[in-house]
């Protein structure tokens, strides 16, 4: 037996694009869903990216295609237009010598007409996202009827809340069938969701150790000027031919692809804003080698199947360490090695024990050393870690700028005269006289280790920081004495200014506000006070 695949009974024709793809064994996953598959039950797979899930549902689909039959047979959804193309070349690939099985891809930014005309030639499989799926059914353009594989890819996404709604319209099309879901990532509350979509599914996941990616994986602190020098840095000591570099946001996406244009690198960028035909067309030069560095936003952290990529570099962190898997496994698919490298700034440093977690704490510390390029990049409004927030501690240190302090010398010393590592310690504020951090919880007593170590004549005391920072009597909080003391500031000034008291004498001898008040009730209110109202209630 030449090609392992026969022993699943395969055609012969199947077995011969195989061959013709150097797909000769199967991976551990293809191993264990294909029997399943072939039979009649209910499969949720979870896998490494660049395992090989795709073709673990796709063969299967095709051996059981009845090619007489002109109805849609199969029904194959995935959340981006790009893994809706990339799934159809793969099923393209399998039936290059096979003949009357039809497949047609239905997803947003292509012409509506020429999807029309691809579903008049009656194809038996159909893969589509959500939203283009729902408008042919409400065309009536599509019948799922007659569907008897229902497979969503990228499972985690389709049952998330943003796409949940029309899954189940889909799925109420569709009817009794047999159902599949396969994803790299399938959080809990996503397999709770499973009982609802699924009828006694069979769950499978890859042996520990069998066809895991090998991912050298790396962060690195940074300032947010700093992450273009830090990027090209990495790709030039590297020697890296093909880089995909993932952003937060649009803008920020934007705004770098056009710094690497003035730097002279080989460069394009992929989002949301762009339309379809140029998505694919760059995505294609990618492929062929005709660019270097690759700059996408999450668009592309799903699905996208480029062989060759050398490093994922994460320019801003994933808010969700799902997205983190998703993201490095764009590197070292089909058995190869890669590596991927994180920038964080000191504020970002709470993303690396969820990004730990799902690495198998395969993730490292790197020093990059000194970085002279700078450059100003919109402010990435994603990267606020409102994730973390309840799960910190606060501390008060009575050390601060005063003391020769910043973010970087104070981190350097928690580093040193304590056992905190670098991604325990979440946030730190530097004032004059004073500074805040915040650590994770479960990590406040090696915090306490600095209680008592000098720094000139003093030595640091800590304490747990009760009340948020807000302005006092001159709107300044960096030198204001008051700070942290409950209710309003006692002193009468705003800014620089003294503020005017209410109630100064007209020349008839009656009291009256002073201008710039307004009444209420009988109190004279200053239009100013919002300014302390809205820190003060």
């Amino acid at each position: 037996m030449n090609n392992q695949f026969e022993q699943y009974g395969f055609a012969p024709e199947l077995i011969k694009s195989l061959d013709g793809q150097n797909v000769t064994v199967p991976t551990d996953i293809q191993k264990k869903v294909i029997p399943l598959a072939l039979g009649e039950g209910d499969i949720v797979a979870k896998a490494p990216t660049g395992t090989g899930k795709t073709l673990a549902f796709v063969l299967p689909i095709l051996s059981k295609i009845d090619r007489e039959d002109n109805a849609v047979q199969a029904l194959i959804v995935c959340p981006t237009r790009e893994l809706v193309i990339q799934i159809c070349e793969v099923i393209q690939a399998a039936l290059k010598y096979c003949e009357n099985i039809r497949t047609a891809g239905l997803y947003g930014g292509q012409n509506i007409q020429r999807q029309l005309f691809c579903l008049r030639k009656k194809p038996q499989i159909v893969v589509g996202t959500p939203g283009r799926l729902l408008d042919h059914i409400d065309r009536r353009t599509i019948k799922l009827a007659s569907v008897k594989f229902f497979v969503l890819d990228e499972g985690d996404e389709m049952l998330d809340m943003g796409f949940r709604g029309d899954i189940e319209k889909i799925s109420k099309s569709v009817g009794k069938c047999q159902k599949m879901c396969f994803s790299a990532t399938l959080p809990q509350n996503i397999l709770n969701l499973v009982e609802e979509f699924f009828d006694k599914p069979t769950f499978v996941k890859t042996a520990d150790g069998e066809d895991i990616p090998k991912i050298e994986q790396y962060y690195a602190i940074v300032k947010d000027a700093q992450r273009v020098g830090a990027l090209l840095k990495i790709i030039d000591d590297g020697k890296y031919e093909r880089a995909i570099v993932f952003c937060n946001t649009k803008a920020r996406a934007d705004k770098l692809f056009s710094a690497l244009i003035a730097k002279k690198r080989s460069v394009a960028v992929i989002h949301g804003d762009l339309r379809q035909t140029e998505r694919t067309q760059i995505i294609k030069r990618f492929k062929s080698q005709g660019l270097q560095i690759l700059v996408a936003t999450d668009v592309a952290a799903r699905g996208l199947d480029v062989e060759g990529v050398d490093v994922i570099i994460n320019f801003d962190p994933p808010t969700d360490s799902d997205f983190y898997v998703h993201r490095i496994g764009r590197t070292a698919r089909a058995k190869k090695e890669g590596v991927a490298y994180t920038l964080i700034d000191s504020s970002q440093v709470g993303y690396i024990p969820s990004f730990q977690k799902a690495s198998d704490n395969a993730l490292k510390f790197f020093e990059l050393g000194n970085i002279a390029d700078t450059f100003t990049l919109p402010k990435d409004s994603s990267n606020k870690i409102k994730d973390f927030r309840d799960n910190q501690s606060r501390f008060f240190l009575n050390v601060g700028k005063k003391d020769l302090l910043d973010k970087d010398s104070l981190t350097k010393l928690l580093l040193k005269s304590t056992p905190l590592k670098i991604f325990e310690i979440s946030d730190i504020k530097i004032r004059d006289t004073y500074s805040f951090v915040s650590v994770i919880k479960g990590c406040e007593g090696k915090l306490f280790k600095l209680k008592g170590v000098t720094l000139g004549k003093r030595a640091v005391t800590i304490q747990e920081a009760k009340e948020e920072e807000r302005p006092t009597e001159n709107s300044n909080p960096k030198t204001s004495k008051d700070y942290g003391k409950k209710g309003k500031p006692a002193a009468k000034s705003f800014g620089n200014k003294p503020v005017k008291k209410a109630g100064g004498k007209k020349a008839d001898g009656s009291k009256a506000a002073v201008k710039g008040m307004k009444k209420k009730g009988n109190k004279p209110v200053s239009r100013k006070s919002k300014f302390y109202s809205a820190f003060d209630e």
